[in-house]
């Protein structure tokens, strides 16, 4: 099989990762928000509201780009719309936060396509480690967090890692050498926090 017929797949692959991979946090965040670290869900939303930009830049639209990272933007949007809900004292800073955010990364838009994507990288990259220092820190106060949304975000990161090693082209992969192993040290601190071992 050819390399560049691998590496698109392991693309697609990561595209539908990408648009399933919050969702199973926003079903557990609808049921307790306990442990949710605010600052993965403000990086979250901050790189994928980044990516979009990045995707709508340039002399086209990369489709494949923007459709893998809306749906997760909603879903931190969500999330932080459900733990605003839950815990009323954060609602207004959590407000300002993800309209702050929108308006900084509409400034950056102003910015080259490089610049963009540069900040989609780095900001991307450090998503999981509010998260997984909590739950190692804390691992009593986990029951709202989903370990399956990072196996979801481990698997589209080793997809994207097959992606960038086949393709040549690192830039959307490079922040996923950092996510997959946040993911699974997420994931597993996560599931050993519950006695009934649950993934979700």
């Amino acid at each position: 099989m050819p390399a560049a017929l691998i590496a698109s797949a392991a693309g697609v692959l990561g595209i539908a990762l990408n648009c399933l991979l919050a969702w199973p946090q926003v079903a557990r965040a609808f049921r307790s928000v306990e442990g949710i670290a605010l600052g993965t869900i403000i990086a979250g939303f901050t790189g994928r509201v980044l990516w979009s930009v990045h995707a709508l830049q340039g002399n086209g639209v990369d489709v494949p780009l923007l459709v893998g990272q809306v749906p997760i933007a909603i879903g931190f949007a969500l999330i932080a719309f459900l733990v605003g809900r839950a815990r009323p004292e954060l609602r207004v800073r959590l407000l300002l936060t993800l309209l702050s955010i929108l308006a900084v990364v509409v400034g950056t838009s102003l910015l080259s396509p490089a610049a963009v994507a540069a900040a989609a990288v780095v900001v991307t990259a450090v998503i999981n480690l509010p998260q997984m220092v909590r739950v190692i820190r804390r691992p009593d106060s986990a029951a709202g967090v989903s370990a399956a949304m990072y196996w979801l975000t481990a698997a589209a990161s080793a997809s994207w890692i097959v992606y960038g090693a086949l393709s040549g082209d690192w830039t959307i992969p490079l922040p996923h050498l950092l996510l997959l192993p946040t993911g699974v040290i997420t994931a597993l601190a996560v599931q050993r926090s519950r006695p009934e071992s649950a993934a979700q």
